[in-house]
């Protein structure tokens, strides 16, 4: 399987495969190459088997930016070799992972026994496709190369060259003494672009005494004696070529400083850290390590992950070796954007600390993304271990533990119907309760208009990587939602910007019809997406997608905006699912039959939400309370009132109540007791006070009359939809409790009146629904 570099900044890189032996090489080839290239725009991505940590933040510490992918090593195992007695035995075909990066446009490797001598920016600009310097000695006429600078284009990483080698290596067809350099010699048989030896001068082509060429551009220390190592008699002065690169750490940063004063440092961010470190900015200063950390939290919690990146990586220069709260911030951050690879490694330099549970979880929710399952489970276990109470290590074992990620979606079947997956935010234990059931919600509505038998579970916070888009291709189409999927910070991604984590390059492989069911556009005021990547991979889905449906019209309006305009009519309204539950026949959320029963609905339920509090209540949580207690202290007498809370936060409002005035009110968690038993009581209630979206939703589509409490648009473009406006109060409404009571007392006194108004809205809902969804469902 290839490996996609999601975090790359760049379309070409510079790669090398780095051990711990071979580490004074490959800091005097980093040191050599950004000094006479400093303005290449290039990612440097380090192949590795497992570094050492402290080889890790030094390496970070001079080049941030790094970009660290760990070798598959178990296949190379298979390959038939020769003389296991060499220490290039197994090791000197990892630099084959090469051909795994896919997501560039043009990769250069080079041999960590390598000094760069003069720019070798041209090598990104051939004509071919794949290019090397023959092998010095015999070279069968130059079919035989050398592999250590190899220059290729993308048609080398679509995994057709990759499993040629793969082939060729377990066969043991090659010159197994040439260890990797035979097997790609073998493969290419001379079908290769023949570069000047400048690029890849070989210390042998010198004699003892001698000195290479003027041009020579990179100076290859083959053989058994390395520079770091002491050297060879009779090569001093090649050597003397190396060492002029093998500074000091301050002496490198310093020159690179003065290059970032000339405009010389290509990428905006490292130009920022050498200048600063240059500068000699004390770590102690407002702009250094520390502050950076904090203004990075500050960043991420407002949905920039890419600035807290760019502000880590600066800083962490002037940090020198990384230290354990910093390398686990920027690992955070390089999760955020993608760059799982660089946020497994710097996580775990974090293991042998005082927060090696955090490391660990770090680890293991990494290794969930990427669909590490065992790496996922052995993670959160050791981090179980150290701190048995740490609840997210708790969340991601079981995560990782279930057989499928929807294992725990009950919903309705038709045993003759077609096989579908649903691509869905499938909740964690004790999760959000409208998130529990808006999977099985989805499920039910579909398998209602086009009989569905078997569902393939894809999560969406999960890499959608090649082997999902294989799964998914076996069944007949792809449904994502619904939800408030287009929201930047729930689980981020740099692959789409929005909740679910697809590259582009799968989104092409994709061979079934895709359709978005009922997803919303769940910004709250102040919040925005940074950067390019929503829009850009949102007009990829529209532009790929059969069906593009937006659960309010709301969301429409947003999205429409965001497309160029021979794609915005393709977004239709398709409400959520859960607001029709109760008109969906045999499943068990239908409506029973009708019951004159008013008379005993007496239960209020209040839902209050607590996730991103600032957003909500900005500065006046205080005053919200109390109106809050007023809207429940004048119900006394007429309904109970009770909290219904969705989430274990939601329990908070009961607490606080309690605390500040005194105030008693019972608490029913939905989140613990079931669907089943939520159902009932939803049904049963008079009516429904909620502050979150499925807190209306919900009791909306089992015919429950509803208030919301609007601390979010999505709230008040739901009402607007179902013409019933009127039905939201503001939570910064400065006579809240008061209006929340006058409309309660209502809707308590005319019970049949306002069920009959739901149900001519659901009705309506239900239609536009089916009418939706039967299209695109009957063409599979």
């Amino acid at each position: 399987m290839s490996t996609p570099m999601t975090g790359r900044t760049h379309d070409r890189a510079f790669v090398a495969f780095v051990d711990d032996n071979y580490f004074p090489g490959f800091v005097v080839l980093l040191k050599s190459l950004t000094l006479t290239n400093p303005d290449v725009e290039a990612d440097v991505v380090v192949l590795h088997d497992g570094l050492s940590l402290a080889n890790i933040s030094r390496a970070v510490s001079l080049r941030p930016d790094l970009r660290f992918v760990r070798v598959e090593t178990e296949r190379y195992e298979r390959y038939r070799k020769g003389s296991a007695a060499n220490y290039l035995y197994t090791k000197a075909y990892y630099i084959l992972d090469a051909f795994r990066l896919t997501g560039y446009r043009t990769i250069v490797t080079l041999d960590t026994d390598m000094v760069v001598l003069d720019r070798i920016d041209d090598l990104f600009a051939l004509d071919a496709p794949f290019a090397a310097v023959p092998q010095f000695f015999d070279s069968d006429g130059g079919r035989k190369l050398n592999s250590g600078l190899l220059v290729f284009d993308q048609t080398y990483t679509d995994g057709t060259f990759a499993a040629r080698l793969d082939a060729i290596g377990e066969s043991g067809q090659y010159e197994l003494e040439r260890h990797d350099q035979g097997v790609i010699t073998a493969a290419l048989d001379g079908d290769y672009l023949h570069l000047p030896r400048r690029y890849n001068w070989v210390k042998r082509a010198t004699r003892r005494g001698g000195v290479p060429p003027q041009d020579t551009a990179i100076l290859h220390f083959t053989g058994k004696f390395k520079p770091w190592d002491g050297g060879e008699h009779g090569y001093a002065r090649l050597e003397a070529l190396w060492h002029q690169y093998d500074v000091s750490d301050a002496a490198f940063l310093a020159a690179c400083a003065r290059l970032a004063e000339q405009g010389l440092i290509a990428d905006p961010t490292a130009a920022t850290a050498y200048k600063a470190r240059g500068a000699g900015v004390p770590e102690s200063d407002a702009r250094g390590p520390v502050a950076a950390q904090r203004e990075a939290t500050r960043l991420r919690a407002a949905g920039d992950f890419a600035g807290a990146v760019a502000l880590l990586e600066s800083h962490a220069l002037e940090a020198g070796q990384l230290d354990t709260g910093y390398a686990l911030d920027l690992a955070a951050s390089y999760r955020a954007v993608s760059r799982y690879e660089d946020a497994a490694v710097l996580a775990s330099t974090a293991l042998a600390s005082s927060r090696a549970g955090e490391a660990h979880v770090a680890l293991a929710e990494v290794a969930w993304i990427v669909g590490d399952l065992d790496g996922a489970r052995e993670h959160a276990r050791s981090a179980l271990a150290l701190e048995p109470l740490r609840h997210k290590a708790r969340l991601v074992h079981a995560r990782a533990v279930r057989e499928t990620p929807d294992a725990e979606v009950v919903a309705s079947r038709d045993p003759d119907g077609i096989t579908l997956s649903h691509a869905a935010f499938y909740v964690d234990p004790l999760g959000n309760y409208g998130d529990v059931l808006l999977p099985a919600a989805v499920r039910e509505v579909a398998t209602h208009v086009r009989g569905v038998a078997e569902w393939h579970g894809v999560h969406v916070h999960q890499l959608f990587d090649e082997a999902a888009v294989e799964a998914v291709n076996e069944t007949r189409g792809l449904l994502v939602g619904g939800g408030g999927l287009f929201l930047p910070d729930t689980s981020p991604n740099g692959n789409s910007g929005w909740q679910w984590n697809v590259p582009d390059a799968s989104l092409d492989r994709l061979r079934v019809p895709l359709g978005l069911v009922a997803v919303g556009y769940n910004l709250f005021p102040g919040q925005e997406f940074l950067g390019s990547r929503f829009r850009e991979s949102l007009t990829r889905i529209v532009e790929r997608a059969e069906l593009v449906g937006l659960r309010n019209r709301g969301s429409i309006e947003r999205v429409r905006a965001l497309l160029p305009a021979d794609l915005a009519d393709r977004v239709t309204y398709l409400p959520c699912p859960t607001t029709i539950l109760g008109l969906v026949p045999g499943t068990a959320y239908t409506d029973p039959d009708p019951v004159d029963d008013t008379a005993t609905r007496d239960v209020v339920y209040l839902n209050v939400a607590y996730d991103r509090s600032a957003l909500r209540f900005k500065d006046e949580y205080p005053a919200f309370l109390a109106q809050i207690d007023a809207f429940v202290r004048g119900l006394a007498g007429v309904a109970q009132v009770r909290i219904g809370a969705h989430t274990i936060p939601d329990e908070r409002i009961a607490v606080d109540l309690y605390r500040e005035h005194g105030t008693r009110v019972g608490v029913d968690s939905f989140f613990r007791l079931g669907i089943e038993e939520t159902t009932r009581l939803y049904r049963e209630a008079a009516l429904v006070v909620g502050m979150r979206g499925h807190a209306g939703m919900i009791p909306f589509g089992l015919g429950t009359p509803i208030l919301s409490l609007v601390s979010h648009p999505k709230l008040r473009y739901f009402l607007e939809d179902v013409g019933r406006p009127e039905w939201g109060v503001d939570v910064a409404e400065r006579h809240l409790g008061a209006r929340l009571l006058e409309l309660s007392t209502d809707v308590l006194g005319a019970q049949d009146r306002y069920r009959a108004q739901v149900a001519e809205a659901r009705l309506a809902l239900y239609d536009t629904s089916v009418a939706a969804l039967r299209p695109f469902l009957e063409a599979m």
